[in-house]
């Protein structure tokens, strides 16, 4: 898809400079800017939190037990 954007002109000539020293377009280069502000500001995916114990040595069952635990009324 094809967009019209106004850039400034000190911000357009920046953006050549770092295109011709990266070899790429400017083209390519607001395409790798979005790509990266998307990425940033995408919310988590409801699959992103499994796994994130993996490797961390803690026995999630105990640790469980351990939590609620607090919850118990004395």
């Amino acid at each position: 898809m094809r967009t019209l954007v106004d850039i400034p002109n000190d911000e357009l000539e920046s953006l050549t400079a770092l295109s011709k020293a990266d070899g790429i377009s400017r083209a390519e280069s607001i395409r790798r800017a979005i790509k990266a502000y998307v990425a940033l500001n995408r919310p988590p995916s409801k699959h992103e939190g499994f796994g994130l114990w993996k490797g961390k040595g803690i026995d999630t069952d105990e640790y469980l037990r351990k939590i609620r635990a607090e919850w118990d009324r004395e």
